[in-house]
């Protein structure tokens, strides 16, 4: 059986929820529910949390290599900002907004 969602405990944020397999359907109905759950506290708390997803490559992704650059002697690992199109699976985060006290 597939896993839709799971935490991971090599995470080193605060932030961090969990992966998710965001392309399946149980996926989608699980990142909703996590949206309804953290807008549900923020109105709780009188806060607005945002929940964001960071795409993940996996292992043996044929997109990896568009993620990559070569920059002097040795390779710059820069999979940072990975499309949710060409992602394997999501990691899904959760920080609290806050206005700008400028």
């Amino acid at each position: 059986m597939r896993k839709f969602f799971e935490i991971k405990e090599n995470r080193s944020s605060d932030c961090y929820l969990g992966t998710v397999d965001h392309k399946s359907q149980t996926g989608k109905l699980v990142i909703a529910a996590i949206r309804r759950e953290w807008k549900q506290r923020g109105v709780l708390d009188g806060k607005n949390y945002r929940v964001a997803l960071q795409g993940r490559l996996g292992k043996n992704n044929p997109k990896a290599s568009e993620y990559s650059k070569f920059g002097g002697f040795r390779r710059w690992n820069t999979h940072q900002r990975i499309r949710l199109e060409d992602a394997a699976h999501a990691d899904l985060y959760v920080w609290e907004r806050r206005a700008c006290q400028w």
